[in-house]
């Protein structure tokens, strides 16, 4: 589904939800009625004893939750991508005895810093 399509189902299921299409799990447990207002209504909520006990989505409106949260860590992943190159524009790749070297000390000072906190701890 294109970005603008899923957002607008999502948009969608989001008003559902809003809407509040109910079905109470006794209801749940002896009717199929719901089965046939699932489909227009598209989420319904599940209600025990006044509270909610869950959601039930159509597969249209699930396939759409799924395909928007995969567009939003697409989207994530680029930008810390980007934002990853971005930072370390001016850092020069090392390589050989100057990157052992230079991990060595990092783990010393990540050590050190270890150190202090434990015994700040006792």
């Amino acid at each position: 589904m294109a970005p603008q399509e899923t957002l607008e189902r999502i948009e969608g299921v989001r008003s559902a939800v809003s809407g509040r299409a109910t079905i109470s799990v006794t209801e749940l447990a002896r009717s199929s009625e719901w089965r046939e207002r699932l489909p227009e209504a598209g989420v319904m909520e599940i209600t025990d004893r006044g509270g909610t006990a869950g959601w039930l989505l159509s597969v249209d409106d699930m396939l759409a939750l799924i395909d928007g949260y995969t567009y939003l860590e697409e989207q994530l992943e680029r930008l810390q991508t980007a934002a990853l190159f971005s930072t370390r524009e001016d850092a020069r790749p090392v390589s050989g005895k100057r990157l052992e070297h230079d991990a060595l000390e990092r783990l010393d000072a990540r050590l050190d810093e270890l150190e202090r906190a434990a015994d700040d701890e006792r």
